[in-house]
């Protein structure tokens, strides 16, 4: 008997169905650890390069990019791979991928090495060290799983969309596992090394798994033969990078977007999230099943199919900026809890966008395999471009769409893409229905662009960080102000005419104390204070005591540009002042700037909405803030809390203690009420902080008004008892800790 065809499969006795269960178990578990690794990630870099948007954009290109490389590595030998112990081998490789990520941070504790690179090198080189390996391994595994779960030509579109969807959802499961549970009770080395496991155990699984239930493909009577390519390879790539590129875009503008309305926590990320990996989830799904249809209609057929699922997914993104104008106007959700409306205002807005792009990766490797042993290669080619896709996105979307032409411009421009997508698939001139949705599209762009249009005025300048806004604002006092806002928070409120105004009390309090720096200065060698204010905002406490103590020096960190652009010239901070400002993350400047500048008065009142970001409160950072202070330097720290069940305040206070010998909690008056959300500002010194001495020193000092009161020590130790969380790098679920403040919020 003469051998099989080339193409001819072998059919083992098992059934493929189980073979595909298995095959998909195998994906959800490895990309619900990925994504996990992905989430940790930018902790593990915090103290070497800070948080920034640089370290966040870098941190997803790294693992885009390695995801690209190991789909297209991993397509070109998906024949080699596709066995139980290719796979297994594969996920033995993320685990040591996912071990890397905990040896490389301690490589560079130990030894200093990243202070060798330039700064601006240093975020790119140590996302890609460190994030790389383990996106390009694990993804090598998702060619070769699409051509062990596919039994003949007929299904492939379904099996491609199965295996998509199952990776999709196993990183809906990481996103929530880390989230929701891993942060909050873990070190972030645990969560890799956890990690790290579930990929050996995942490898036991596709050993002796797939054995078990058969690893070849099953044979069908003439399904194996090669056919006819419905959609040329370049084109099935170009358009899945387009529609990867809008899918990348639209999230990481939703978070603007939902900033405006609900804030920036937790939950708005976590929404943001989950709300659009499960419309992709629901899309690869869907889109599997519509691949395999035109298999009985002609070849035409799926041609238009996919033409039709793009200007679905391009009339889903304009609706985005009618529906959002429509629920503002009529303050639809206003009366919702927090984490209800997240959640309705993420699915009302977002999930059919992605439920609509989430169809066309499979349908376009649907429309390009021509053979059952070609599908894995095709897939992961396929698959590769969509990545390289994401990877434009998120760098375009970064460094260039929100901050040059704002979230809503950017949210049109994701709403022509899939519709210019359309000629190549099908002559749109020739097919009344395609120029007809066409012109929906474009009708419903021009009536977004009209919807949102007094809301895009009022709008100061949009930034990398922010939607700034400054309004003119009269406060019950009487008093008119600029106000600055910052998405969702009121930061500053400043009058133009009175550079020593201040809104907020907690910053006559930081006041209080560069006075007294300035007095004690002032008789040793008549200079003025150093002082470093870590969240420069409307600018009004820099502004302020340059005017009052004129000998001072004040370096300024803000992390956003922006911000300080608007300050300078719409809220009337002089550019003659002795103010330096440094935009950069906090954590940054005290690792790269500082050197041996030290300062008599450091204040950290960086928030992001109402909470300060996690590492600028660890013990860590704390340690680097002690050694810029002078021996008598004073380190001022703003929460926002509620100092009777609040566990923020407790743990930043217990991990101060554990690097300044006095720690206090001051508050503006003599007044202070636990069960309601409070401004205070934390006092960490080596030096003690004696109420009656302060109040004596201000009014020597010719400030016969005192700001700062301290809490009594006998109250905050009866609030501590049963708190013990010590802040560090390694634990910061600071987000979790305001999970209350969030939820409370008018």
């Amino acid at each position: 008997m003469p051998p099989p065809a080339p193409h001819a499969v072998q059919s083992p006795p098992q059934s493929p169905g189980g073979r595909l269960a298995v095959v998909g178990l195998v994906v959800f578990l490895a990309n619900a650890g990925l994504l996990v690794l992905q989430l940790v990630a930018g902790r593990l870099l915090a103290p070497f390069v800070g948080s920034s948007l640089e370290t966040w954009t870098a941190v997803i290109g790294a693992f885009l990019t390695g995801i690209a490389l190991g789909n297209g590595l991993g397509g070109r030998y998906s024949r080699r791979t596709a066995s139980p112990a290719g796979l297994a081998g594969v996920l033995l490789a993320g685990a040591l991928a996912a071990a890397w990520m905990v040896a490389l941070p301690e490589l560079l504790r130990a030894t200093g090495l990243h202070r060798g690179l330039p700064s601006g090198s240093r975020v790119p080189v140590l996302a890609a060290l460190l994030c790389l390996p383990a996106g390009f391994t694990l993804s090598l595994l998702t060619p070769a799983a699409i051509r062990l779960g596919l039994p003949d030509l007929r299904r492939a579109g379904r099996v491609a969309g199965l295996v998509f969807a199952l990776g999709t959802l196993g990183c809906l499961a990481g996103n929530y596992v880390t989230g929701f549970v891993l942060i909050p009770h873990f070190t972030i080395n645990a969560i890799v090394f956890v990690t790290a496991g579930l990929l050996v155990a995942t490898a036991v699984l596709a050993r002796f798994g797939l054995s078990a239930a058969g690893d070849t493909a099953v044979s069908v009577p003439g399904a194996g033969r090669p056919v006819a390519a419905q959609l040329s390879l370049p084109r099935a790539c170009a358009i899945v990078f387009v529609c990867s590129f809008a899918g990348m875009t639209l999230e990481l503008a939703a978070s603007r977007v939902l900033a405006q309305v609900v804030g920036v926590s937790l939950y708005t990320w976590t929404g943001i999230i989950g709300v659009m990996l499960a419309g992709t989830a629901a899309g690869n799904w869907l889109g599997g099943l519509l691949a395999d249809r035109p298999a009985r209609c002609g070849r035409a057929a799926g041609r238009e199919r996919l033409a039709y699922s793009l200007l679905f997914a391009a009339a889903g993104v304009a609706m985005v900026l009618i529906l959002f104008a429509v629920l503002v106007r009529n303050e639809t959700l206003a009366g919702v809890p927090l984490i209800g409306r997240v959640l309705l205002w993420t699915f009302a807005l977002f999930f059919l966008p992605m439920l609509a792009l989430g169809t066309v990766s499979p349908q376009a490797i649907r429309l390009a395999v021509t053979d059952v042993n070609g599908a894995g290669a095709t897939a992961g080619r396929v698959y590769a471009w969509s990545t390289a896709g994401a990877i434009a996105g998120t760098f375009a979307t970064g460094y260039v769409l929100i901050s040059g032409l704002g979230m809503f411009r950017t949210i049109l421009l994701v709403a022509l893409l899939p519709g210019l997508l359309t000629p190549l698939l099908v002559r749109v001139h020739e097919t009344r229905a395609l120029l007809y949705g066409l012109s929906v599209i474009f009708g419903g762009v021009v009536t977004g662009v009209l919807m949102v249009g007094g809301y895009l005025q009022s709008i100061e300048r949009e930034t990398n960080y922010y939607t700034i806004r400054v309004e003119d604002y009269t406060l019950p006092d009487g008093v008119a102000v600029k106000a600055l806002q910052l998405d969702l928070l009121t930061h500053s409120c400043v009058k133009l005419d009175d550079p020593t105004y201040i809104y907020y009390p907690h910053e006559n309090t930081q006041l209080d104390f560069i006075r007294l720096a300035a007095a004690a200065r002032a008789p040793r060698d008549g200079s003025g204070p150093r002082v470093l204010v870590i969240g420069g905002g409307g600018y009004t406490l820099p502004r302020c005591a340059a005017t009052v103590v004129p000998s001072v020096k004040i370096d300024v960190v803000e992390i956003d540009p922006g911000v300080t652009r608007v300050a300078y010239d719409r809220l009337g901070l002089d550019p003659a002042l002795p103010i330096t400002t440094f935009n950069q993350d906090g954590r940054q400047f005290l690792e790269d700037r500082a050197g041996g500048d030290r300062y008599h008065v450091v204040t950290l009142d960086a928030v992001n909405d109402f909470s300060v970001p996690g590492h600028l409160l660890t013990r860590e950072c704390n340690e680097a803030v002690k050694r810029v202070l002078t021996p008598d330097g004073v380190y001022l720290v703003t929460v926002i809390d509620m100092l009777q069940n609040g566990p923020l305040w407790k743990a930043v206070v217990r991990t101060l203690r554990e690097s300044f010998a006095h720690v206090e909690v001051l508050t503006p008056t003599g007044e202070f009420y636990p069960q309601v959300r409070g401004v205070y500002s934390l006092y960490a010194s080596a030096v003690p902080f004696d109420q009656a001495q302060f109040e004596a020193k201000l009014k020597a000092a010719g400030q016969p008004q005192c700001s700062t009161y301290v809490v009594a020590r006998t109250e905050i130790d009866r609030m501590l008892r049963n708190a013990s969380t010590v802040l560090t790098d390694q634990f910061a679920p600071v987000d979790h800790m305001m999970s209350g403040v969030f939820r409370n919020r008018q």
